[in-house]
């Protein structure tokens, strides 16, 4: 496992939060954290792959799953972009991740 890799998926992971922070409904996310918790995630996953082109493989180990979660996140995220704001949140989140591998000077 590539430790960089790990790091920057988690950066990415934390990237959504913080951005579901500021735009999302936060009495909804503390009623239903685990949800919550499923959308970061998934979006956090496919942003890594999509935006940084990593491979299926490293995003599951980076993230503790199966290689088979992170094809499913890519296409529950794929399909809710047809949704403008989800789609507008989606591309920001992609664009801040590749700045910030873009600033670090190496690619994922």
């Amino acid at each position: 496992m590539n430790p960089q890799r790990v790091t920057v998926c988690m950066v990415v992971r934390q990237l959504t939060i913080e951005l579901l922070g500021v735009v999302g409904d936060r009495v909804e996310v503390r009623r239903d954290r685990r949800r919550a918790s499923s959308h970061v995630r998934q979006i956090s996953m496919y942003v890594c792959h999509v935006a940084l082109s990593m491979p299926y493989g490293d995003i599951a180990e980076a993230f503790g799953v199966d290689r088979t979660t992170v094809s499913h996140s890519c296409h529950v995220v794929e399909d809710r972009r047809d949704d403008a704001a989800f789609d507008t949140f989606v591309s920001t989140i992609e664009r801040l991740a590749e700045s910030v591998c873009m600033v670090a000077g190496r690619p994922a």
